[in-house]
């Protein structure tokens, strides 16, 4: 195998370490999903709602992306610069300008702007917004949380990451860690890259996406708010799963899959 890996704390992983989006140009040791930790947020959002047959309005959705960054690990959203040049030409402003600086007015145009599809960096969400009956997450929830992601980025919310990402997708395969088996019988743990992945790769960790929806739920049942009952949680991370594969059979039909079981 190309890549070694090794054994860590799953805790200390979820807490420490983003999960970023499945995209080979993400810097540094990661651990990846389809849409990053803001994009398992999203279908774990839908799933609540389906349930309780009610949909979320903006204070709702604020709460439990507060809770995520506060109680379980970074809310991770990316984009691309391309992307972000088009939204400051759309907004009139030059191209080096820093989000940081951007004033309270900028603050909120930027977020109009960034909920419309065309202008979405990150190939899964904007899919997602473009086919709800393929990854049946409505489109409404998904702009209220787009708002809700910056309102709380710009604020300087802990735990909130937003990565602009250089560059075009040049990866040449799938690197998909399918199932794991912990030899620490004491504590839970987690295989991670021990180095950063090389550009070119795509990774995609799904034991760790399974722990990291685990923790949302666990924490949102704590926070006595509406959650989803334990036999349901398997539907969730099924559901992720096939929006995942949605998402490469669209973007990168092509790229050969390398399946892992350790």
């Amino acid at each position: 195998m190309a890549h070694s890996l090794i054994w860590m704390p799953t805790d200390e992983i979820l807490k420490k370490v983003p999960c970023t989006c499945i995209d080979g140009r993400t810097q540094g040791i990661r651990y990846s999903v389809a849409g990053g930790s803001f994009g398992l947020i999203l279908h774990t959002l839908a799933t609540i709602q389906r349930a309780h047959n009610k949909c979320m309005n903006q204070v709702e959705v604020d709460r439990y992306l507060a809770l995520f960054a506060a109680a379980v690990g970074p809310v991770y959203l990316h984009s691309d610069q391309h992307t972000i040049d088009r939204i400051y030409a759309r907004m009139g402003l030059e191209a080096e300008t820093r989000l940081k600086e951007l004033n309270n007015s900028q603050q909120r145009s930027f977020c109009e702007l960034a909920t419309t599809p065309e202008l979405q960096g990150c190939g899964h969400i904007k899919l997602m917004m473009q086919n709800e009956l393929d990854y049946q997450v409505p489109p409404a929830l998904v702009i209220r949380a787009i708002k809700v992601f910056f309102r709380l980025f710009f604020a300087g919310t802990p735990n909130l990451m937003f990565d602009v990402l250089a560059g075009r997708h040049q990866e040449e395969s799938v690197l998909l860690l399918q199932e794991q088996f912990s030899r620490n019988l004491d504590q839970e743990s987690a295989l991670l890259l021990a180095e950063p992945m090389e550009e070119g790769r795509f990774f995609c960790h799904r034991p760790l996406k399974q722990a990291l929806a685990e923790r949302f739920l666990n924490a949102i049942d704590k926070a006595d708010m509406p959650s989803l009952d334990r036999s349901q949680w398997p539907e969730l991370i099924r559901a992720h799963n096939s929006a995942a594969e949605s998402t490469l059979h669209t973007l990168a039909p092509e790229l050969p899959v390398n399946h892992i079981r350790l």
